[in-house]
């Protein structure tokens, strides 16, 4: 259903007093907020009667022209679908978990014939099996290493091992039972499989690394050294791997720590996450999520929020231990449980190992904050002082830069990364392919990446666009925008930092990056004090991450039009 504002209050009296979503949005249909309610009328419409003074809330109600609601059978639904939503639409006003890193997990993709090890950093394919997070990619990358070794699993990709008429180099040094040939049957296979997956799921005991080096040491006295050596590479890398687990329990059970720290009022919050797997800790993740101000009911819908969006992209365990939401762990339960399949377990810390892991999981989460703050910190006076320098008259909340990248012309292509608070916001990016660009005309394809950025109603409006090159970029910029009606948008050109010919000076000496921006003649330049340095960094990450985007998507293109040819 939707109602618009005739006004909204009035309108919100139609609401079904059912379980569901309600999404809040702007005259341009863009989602603005998502919210989850066991009631969506009455809980719709405390937003009109509430005489909140936030300043969030403020520009939320000040902004929302249309409401939409989704109707679910159960409150453990509607907590799943909003978290989906959020995942979805990216709102403005929502709460959300931003992360600039993503943890590796080890995945088996069981789902395949002959499966194999690889490391994937988001949780995607329900059919495979997904161990981790590990906070170390190394050490995901080492223990893949030794599974492969010791159980002989293929390494290869998918689309190596179609094209294989006879063994590669691994199966005649006995690390791999060349599946790719069928040299070995499924059956069997799985069995190695099976193993494998056996060691990331119980752990590793002094026992196995005992009956290894027996193995080793029989094959010595047999003169098999080349196999002995194999097998003691496999105890090394054993060994690394008991060093860099701990372990705390004696059953080999998964198990997460969730907490959430704050120091001050408006210093905002930390949620910390510590894993346990096989009995082991493996790893520990921290989110800082600013201008966390609220009151004690919305507080912890929010934290409920922030947990539901969390187990979207991860492997949810069979037990959760957490020390907020005292209240909604059925409602946590019910959500996990739908959307696993399986019974989830969240309750508080109730044993001394629980409580122990609980402690060191708040450790780490109050020296993770002193980090993640003064960094927010550093970030918003860069985001200030790029505002100031740059004249911009709007707050700035979301910039977007656009590269170019061809070879002679050939496989033109183009990025848009998108910054949202100073941070990547790379679920944002787009990649495209020109078509009207040719001969290496840099101007007619950054005109072609534009217009079809700025037709697309879409994506929300930047607040700043910035172009890699100089005034003549500039100019074919704001003509574009000009024509389109979004004259409004700001836009500075990026003009590359260049060496100072200088052929008597001792050391190489190099120019500043150079702004330029309409209206003003010469460029800005940003100076050696801290607060331009911030903003300079900002910007410069923004433009590298641009060109780094459009270099990769190039060279694959690349690629596959010499692999047609």
């Amino acid at each position: 259903m939707r109602t618009n504002k005739h006004p909204l209050n009035k309108a919100v009296k139609s609401f079904p007093a059912s379980a569901g979503v309600y999404l809040m949005k702007d005259k341009q249909n863009q989602v603005l907020y998502v919210g989850k309610a066991k009631n969506l009328k009455l809980r719709v419409q405390s937003y009109f009667k509430s005489a909140s003074t936030s300043v969030r809330h403020t520009f939320l109600m000040s902004k929302v022209d249309i409401l939409d609601y989704i109707l679910t059978h159960t409150e453990a639904e509607a907590l799943l679908l909003e978290a989906n939503l959020i995942k979805k639409y990216a709102p403005r006003y929502n709460i959300r978990l931003k992360d600039d890193k993503s943890y590796p997990y080890i995945c088996c993709s069981i789902e395949e014939k002959f499966p194999r090890f690889y490391i994937q950093r988001r949780v995607k394919k329900k059919e495979a099996a997904y161990f981790g997070p590990y906070t170390d990619a190394g050490f995901a990358r080492k223990m893949i290493r030794f599974l492969n070794r010791q159980f002989q699993i293929r390494d290869c990709s998918n689309h190596f091992m179609r094209g294989r008429v006879s063994p590669c180099l691994m199966y005649q040094m006995g690390q791999c039972t060349a599946p790719c040939v069928d040299k070995v049957t499924p059956a069997k296979y799985k069995s190695q499989i099976a193993q494998a997956v056996s060691v990331l799921k119980n752990g590793i005991s002094s026992t196995q690394i005992k009956k290894l080096e027996k193995q080793m040491q029989l094959l010595a006295s047999r003169q098999q050294f080349e196999k002995a050596a194999r097998i003691r590479d496999s105890i090394k890398a054993l060994e690394f791997i008991c060093e860099k687990q701990s372990i705390v329990l004696q059953k080999a059970i998964d198990l997460d720590i969730l907490t959430f720290y704050e120091e001050e009022k408006d210093m905002g919050v930390l949620f910390q996450t510590l894993h346990v797997r096989a009995g082991s800790v493996v790893g520990n993740r921290s989110y800082f999520i600013k201008n966390f101000n609220l009151k004690y009911n919305a507080r912890k819908e929010s934290y409920l929020s922030l947990v539901t969006q969390y187990y979207m992209d991860n492997v949810v365990p069979e037990t959760i231990v957490i020390d907020a939401l005292e209240g909604q762990y059925k409602s946590l339960e019910q959500m996990l449980s739908v959307k696993t399949g399986q019974t989830v377990t969240v309750h508080l810390a109730r044993n001394a190992i629980e409580k122990k892991l609980m402690q060191l999981a708040t450790n780490n989460a109050r020296s993770h904050f002193k980090d993640k703050y003064l960094e927010h910190k550093n970030t918003e006076a860069g985001m200030n002082r790029i505002r100031q320098k740059l004249h911009l008259v709007k707050p700035l909340h979301r910039m977007e830069c656009f590269d170019i990248s061809h070879f002679q012309g050939d496989a033109t292509v183009a990025s848009q990364v998108v910054f949202v608070d100073g941070l990547p916001q790379k679920t944002a990016y787009k990649k495209y392919r020109l078509k009207l660009a040719a001969n290496c005309d840099d101007y007619l394809a950054l005109q072609e990446v534009l217009l079809r950025r700025f037709k697309n109603k879409k994506q929300e409006n930047p607040d700043l666009v910035v172009i890699d090159g100089g005034k003549a970029q500039l100019a074919i910029c704001q003509q574009l925008l000009k024509k389109l009606g979004l004259k409004s948008i700001p836009i500075v050109a990026m003009a590359k930092a260049r060496v100072v010919a200088n052929f008597k000076a001792e050391k190489v000496d190099s120019s500043p990056e150079r702004f330029f921006i309409h209206g003003r003649k010469n460029p800005i330049v940003f100076t050696r004090n801290s607060e331009d340095q911030k903003a300079l960094h900002i910007l410069t990450h923004l433009r590298n991450e641009a060109h780094r985007f459009a270099i990769t998507y190039h060279r694959r293109e690349l690629q596959k039009s010499l692999l047609t040819t």
